[in-house]
């Protein structure tokens, strides 16, 4: 079976090593391990040895000056497995100008982390980026729920969640860690049915077996999709706890491989790079 991980991470190879530093050395709430050294390269490697073909990998601008840095870096990491989501800061000025510029570019989507953007989900400036990757037709994947790196206060949860989809009702938007990152139950009563993509990274093992299923039960199966959090995860492992998951056939395709592309705007008959 054909594999993409919907929810990944690396970093340029001069700042791989001091950024898998830092965040480590961030976590709050419990330890974490790197598992593998960050660059391209180490995620590939990773990848590999689960027989994952394709990733979407993901960046985040934690300053505005970062901004268009991180557009030609991910524009330059492109390829047939490698589908990088640039970022930018709420706080850059040229929000619009830069969208154009990474649709332009070929570049699927954006990621956006609440936490280390200092801004809500459902912020005016969250929602200008939203409108601008909908309109041109880029997907966006949002960091949903609690962070290990910061205290436990709500800026991305459930319910801003619900109010991020029905401001941008056509934005193609991923709400990463099921929905809400342990605050599962709420993901449950406010995310779980709506329209917009699940992925399970750093939730595996980690949300109750029986509320993580109440969630995938309650949500379209044409809106999950499967995720690793890489290289905070190992794939292998992470692949290995989705595959004992009470899913049929259908659903657990869907989750690995079609609807990764539908969330990428691609048809679903096709994998990133194969088009044309």
């Amino acid at each position: 079976m054909r594999i993409i991980d919907g929810h990944a991470h690396a970093f340029p190879d001069h700042i791989a090593p001091g950024a898998i530093e830092v965040l480590t050395a961030e976590a709050k709430w419990m330890p974490v391990t790197a598992h593998h050294d960050g660059t391209v390269a180490g995620l590939l490697t990773s990848m590999d040895a689960a027989h994952i073909e394709k990733v979407i990998l993901c960046s985040v601008a934690t300053k505005p000056q970062q901004t268009e840095k991180i557009t030609d870096w991910s524009a330059s990491i492109a390829s047939d497995r490698v589908i990088p989501f640039a970022s930018i800061h709420p706080d850059y000025e040229y929000i619009e100008k830069e969208v154009e510029r990474i649709a332009t570019l070929g570049i699927r989507g954006l990621k956006f982390h609440p936490y280390y953007m200092n801004c809500p989900l459902d912020d005016p400036r969250t929602l200008r980026i939203a409108r601008a990757a909908a309109k041109n037709d880029l997907a966006v994947t949002f960091h949903t729920g609690y962070d290990l790196a910061f205290d436990r206060i709500d800026i991305c949860g459930p319910t801003r969640v619900r109010a991020l989809h029905e401001a941008v009702p056509d934005l193609r938007m991923q709400a990463c860690h099921m929905g809400s990152w342990h605050d599962w139950e709420q993901s449950l009563e406010h995310v779980a049915g709506l329209p917009i993509y699940i992925e399970t990274s750093y939730s595996l093992g980690q949300c109750p077996d029986d509320l993580l299923h109440q969630i995938i039960d309650k949500h379209s199966e044409d809106y999950f999709m499967f995720g690793t959090d890489s290289p905070w995860a190992n794939h292998a492992t992470e692949l290995a706890k989705f595959n004992k998951l009470r899913l049929s056939d259908e659903t657990r395709h869907k989750a690995l491989w079609t609807n990764t592309h539908r969330f990428l705007g691609l048809p679903s008959c096709e994998a990133p790079g194969e088009a044309g």
